[in-house]
């Protein structure tokens, strides 16, 4: 490959992975009493890297068809006209304010949940409560890992250094948090359910399922505003939730103690 192309390419996989190795170390050493094996974390890691290959075919399906569908259905077309309009204004198309609004935040969560439920939530090793917590932030990492890396490509091959690492800086402060907080959501879900009933489980996990892709859905909105108040207010209430999981951390490792 040509050098040209293949070092903006080096520094954009070094910009995208790098950042999400620093968070994985940070909520890895929230359970450094009983970490999870290591081939567990690898998995679980690669499962969020496979899971943007299928949130991104399913998001080119949704982007081309899913607009016309959805406008075909009587009962949404009042809040798809008000997107309509705050697309409009904000100088966004329609379907682009869709498709990140809606489409995305879906098919994302979805995506990394269906990852981390076959490859490392059923398995031996997530046997305590802290574990499908820290399985779901590591399968987050992983999507955002690559994630990030196919955003900073262009930048890097444009040879807009000062973008690229503004990007980068963004992506760390922001969207990698949002997969780290929506997934660990889920995984807070299950912990606190993880000695119920099977269909207790079953319904507190798709509780979950839905509080994170809603999560997921007005972090996005807000973000595409042009506002840059708006955007500052959304990355305050992000990191806000952060706290809240922190202190739900604490709480799950007491609950760890209890049960056993």
């Amino acid at each position: 490959m040509d050098s040209y192309i293949l070092t903006p390419i080096i520094f954009a996989i070094l910009g995208g992975a790098l950042p999400t190795f620093v968070w994985l170390f940070f909520w890895l050493k929230q359970d450094k009493l009983n970490p999870e094996p290591r081939k567990m974390i690898f998995l679980a890691f690669i499962g969020g890297m496979i899971s943007v290959v299928i949130a991104m075919w399913l998001e080119k399906i949704a982007f081309t068809d899913g607009t016309a569908k959805l406008l075909t259905i009587e009962s949404l077309k009042t809040p798809l006209l008000w997107l309509k309009d705050y697309g409009i204004h904000n100088n966004i198309a329609f379907d682009r304010v869709l498709l990140v609004s809606f489409f995305a935040p879906i098919i994302e969560e979805c995506a990394k949940f269906l990852l981390a439920i076959t490859l490392v939530l059923r398995s031996k090793h997530d046997d305590e409560p802290l574990d499908p917590v820290v399985y779901m932030i590591t399968v987050a990492l992983g999507f955002a890992a690559i994630e990030n890396t196919l955003f900073l490509i262009d930048p890097f091959v444009k040879n807009e250094l000062i973008n690229g690492i503004m990007t980068g800086n963004m992506r760390f402060i922001g969207a990698t948090v949002l997969h780290t907080m929506s997934s660990a959501m889920i995984g807070l879900f299950i912990a606190f359910n993880l000695f119920d009933t099977k269909i207790k489980k079953f319904f507190w996990t798709i509780g979950g399922l839905l509080s994170a892709i809603l999560v997921h859905m007005v972090f996005n909105f807000f973000m595409i505003n042009n506002s840059t108040n708006s955007g500052f207010l959304t990355l305050q209430s992000l990191w806000i939730i952060v706290i809240v999981v922190l202190l739900l951390f604490e709480k799950i490792k007491k609950l760890r103690v209890e049960k056993i």
